[in-house]
């Protein structure tokens, strides 16, 4: 009798006891702060899908990660600025080991005239739930010199939103 107390007692523990989730949002710093650390880990975990519109991308870990899980089926598409002529840029790396990555400029208008800005965007949407933003660029400076900040905001409507924005600048892309 006392051991089936003690096992009704831990169930009704359990049951009772809240579930620790992780929480809907996680911030990061550099330099040296997890940012890059961060955003390697949900590019580990994506099961279907990455969009990733980064101004300035040289940081080979992220694309290690990109190119992992592109092996393992994700579907990833990144957009880069257009004025992205690095040498060490993860561009053309990535397009060749076939990663869908296109190229935008910002548009000016001024009256009839139309100039060219940057594609100042450093966002990602995994799986459209995952939103990854901030100031954070994809860079080796941004983990080792800079202070750039990382959020990973696990919402799906806010990465709706996101992708809505994806999907209007990918329409203006071009490929180099």
């Amino acid at each position: 009798m006392k051991k089936i107390c003690l096992a009704v007692l831990a169930i009704l523990f359990l049951a009772l006891t809240p579930v620790m989730a992780k929480p809907p949002v996680a911030v990061y710093f550099s330099p040296n702060g997890g940012a890059e650390k961060a955003v390697v880990q949900v590019m580990d975990q994506a099961q279907h899908s990455i969009q990733a519109a980064v101004y300035f991308f040289t940081s080979r870990t992220v694309a290690k990660a990109l190119l992992r899980a592109g092996k393992r089926g994700v579907k990833i598409s990144v957009i880069l600025d257009g004025n992205d002529e690095s040498e060490y840029s993860k561009g053309f790396y990535l397009s060749k080991r076939g990663i869908a990555v296109r190229y935008a400029r910002g548009l000016r208008r001024q009256g009839k005239k139309i100039s060219y800005g940057l594609m100042h965007d450093k966002f990602a949407v995994i799986d459209g739930h995952l939103v990854v933003t901030g100031s954070y660029n994809w860079t080796v400076s941004a983990e080792r010199w800079n202070y750039e900040n990382l959020l990973v905001i696990d919402s799906a409507s806010l990465a709706s939103r996101y992708e809505q924005e994806f999907n209007k600048i990918w329409s203006r892309t071009f490929i180099k």
